[in-house]
C-alpha cells in the first residue's frame, strides 16, 4: 500500500489499490460488515457513543463510497504510467508524494 498525497496542497488518496490484495471491498471488510450487520444486541462503539451496527456499516459504506470516488490513479503502476512528472492533479505543482 501506498498513500498518494501534494505537499503543495491537500490533495491526498486513500492507498493504492490491488485487484487481489487491498482494495475498499477486499473480503475481509466484506465479512466483518456482514457480521456486524446481524451482531447482537445491535450496538457497536464505546460507551457513551455507542451506536447501532447497521448504522456503523452504513457510515463505514459512505466513507468507502468517499475514498472511490476520490481515486485519481487506483494503483501504483497506473499512477507512474499517467503521470510520470509527479505533476499534482489539483494544484499542478510537481509536490506529489508517496508514503
Amino acid at each position: 500500500m501506498a498513500y498518494l498525497h501534494c505537499h503543495n496542497c491537500d490533495f491526498s488518496q486513500d492507498d493504492f489499490w490491488s485487484k487481489d490484495g487491498y482494495n475498499p471491498f477486499g473480503a475481509d471488510f466484506i465479512s466483518w460488515y456482514k457480521n456486524l450487520l446481524f451482531k447482537e444486541p445491535d450496538e457497536f462503539g464505546p460507551e457513551p457513543g455507542k451506536i447501532k451496527a447497521t448504522e456503523f456499516v452504513a457510515q463505514e459504506l459512505e466513507r468507502k463510497a468517499t475514498l472511490i470516488r476520490g481515486m485519481v490513479y487506483r494503483t501504483e503502476k497506473e499512477f507512474r504510467d499517467k503521470n510520470p512528472d509527479w505533476i499534482c492533479p489539483k494544484c499542478g505543482k510537481q509536490q506529489l508524494d508517496i508514503d
